[in-house]
């Protein structure tokens, strides 16, 4: 159960973001310049290398008109799901007791 609502692999935003660009005809470098942000910066958030901000979020909410709140909760399933891939993460958590509520 503790995969439910998870797809095979973390989608990350800038993927969603990429697509939405590549379906409008919107070129990375005309959108960067046109929002004044880095071509670098740009390129890295799209291939997810890069994490998607709240800051970023809003100009891409401003920009092509998708929910920031959309686009920030891709960020953190993404973020959860690509925790609950990280074996250290996973090992270190495994030492941890359960604690429960005792009334």
């Amino acid at each position: 159960m503790a995969t439910l609502g998870y797809s095979f692999y973390p989608l990350h935003p800038g993927e969603v973001l990429k697509d939405e660009m590549e379906a409008r005809h919107i070129s990375q470098r005309e959108f960067a310049r046109q929002v004044d942000m880095s071509y670098t910066v740009l390129n890295e958030l799209l291939n997810g290398k890069r994490p998607l901000t709240p800051a970023t979020a809003l100009m891409f909410e401003a920009a092509l008109d998708v929910p920031a709140d959309a686009l920030m909760a891709i960020q953190t399933k993404y973020n959860m799901q690509t925790a609950r891939q990280d074996s250290k993460l996973l090992s270190w958590l495994a030492q941890i007791p359960r604690v429960a509520a005792m009334l």
